[in-house]
């Protein structure tokens, strides 16, 4: 009998050990946020008014895709240097509330002053004859000598400037800065990594 019950216990607790060492069940995955459209894979996609996918930016590390360029970005003390194909392309001189973005060789190109509810951007130290971006009761103004240049709106994942259909983005945000797609005098490719910058250091 003593047997018998000693022989129980030993399988009982072979038998739970065996419980306890099984494999858990896999996590679900976890969802991504990266969109994948016209070859870009990021957590923006940026389209014409047609809906063709022409760039993707991606924040959080910042990244920028458009045509044959992905600019990804290197920390290096106070300034992140974008790099595409191996080469660099631009640098990001971060200070308190105040970037700029150069060339490669350190050529100052656009100096942006941020502030709660306003953005301006100059192309000289001195930040003088700034563009100036903010909020106007829902509506995104940007101005220049003190004239409103375009207003632009975003309905859902639809971009209008002046009124007119300018852009669709996959994900929808908020941010005001979003007018910064809208100043045509800037580069495309400039546009977006003053936006991604924008977006990184407020996220």
């Amino acid at each position: 009998m003593k047997k018998m019950t000693i022989l129980f216990l030993v399988s009982f607790l072979s038998l739970n050990s065996c419980k306890k060492e099984a494999p858990a069940a896999n996590p679900p995955a976890t969802e991504k946020t990266e969109t994948k459209a016209g070859g870009y894979t990021a957590d923006y996609i940026l389209s014409d008014k047609a809906g063709k996918a022409i760039a993707g930016f991606t924040v959080n590390t910042p990244k920028v895709q458009i045509g044959s360029e992905t600019y990804t970005a290197k920390e290096k003390e106070d300034k992140r240097k974008y790099y595409s194909n191996g080469t660099q392309r631009y640098e990001v001189k971060l200070k308190d509330d105040t970037y700029k973005l150069r060339d490669a060789g350190s050529k100052l190109l656009w100096k942006v002053k941020t502030y709660p509810d306003k953005i301006k951007i100059a192309d000289n130290e001195e930040n003088l004859n700034p563009y100036e971006i903010k909020n106007n009761n829902g509506a995104i103004e940007v101005s220049k000598d003190g004239k409103v240049i375009s207003t632009m709106k975003v309905t859902g994942n639809e971009i209008s400037v002046n009124g007119q259909p300018a852009y669709k983005i996959s994900k929808t945000s908020d941010s005001f800065a979003l007018g910064i797609l809208s100043i045509d005098q800037i580069p495309m490719d400039q546009r977006l990594l003053l936006l991604t910058e924008f977006l990184y250091q407020k996220k």
